[in-house]
C-alpha cells in the first residue's frame, strides 16, 4: 500500500513542521511582496498554506523556496501548476 499526504491548511506551525530537505517549496506573494499561498512538495506529500506568515516564517519560505508568479494546485487532477518568469534581484 503506497499513502500520499494532501495537506490544505492554514496553521503556521504545521507548515513549518511540514517543510522538509528532500522536498520543494513555492510561494506566490501579492503586489506588497508579502507571501500568501505557500506549497510544499514532496514525492508523497503536498501542504497546500494558506494564512498569516509572520517575519520568522517568511525568513524559512524565502530562504528554502522558490518565488513563483502563478501557484496553483488541483487535487481533482492530481497535479501542481506553476509559473515562474525570470527573476530580478
Amino acid at each position: 500500500m503506497r499513502l500520499q499526504l494532501y495537506a490544505k491548511i492554514d496553521d503556521p506551525k504545521l507548515l513549518q513542521k511540514s517543510i522538509h530537505e528532500r522536498g520543494s517549496v513555492f510561494f506566490h506573494t501579492d503586489n506588497e511582496g508579502n507571501i500568501v499561498k505557500v506549497v510544499y512538495f514532496s514525492g508523497l506529500r503536498v501542504v497546500e498554506y494558506n494564512g498569516n506568515v509572520d517575519e520568522k516564517l517568511a525568513m524559512l519560505i524565502r530562504a528554502e523556496g522558490f518565488a513563483v508568479d502563478l501557484l496553483e494546485v488541483d487535487e481533482f487532477q492530481d497535479s501542481i501548476r506553476i509559473v515562474q518568469r525570470k527573476q530580478t534581484e
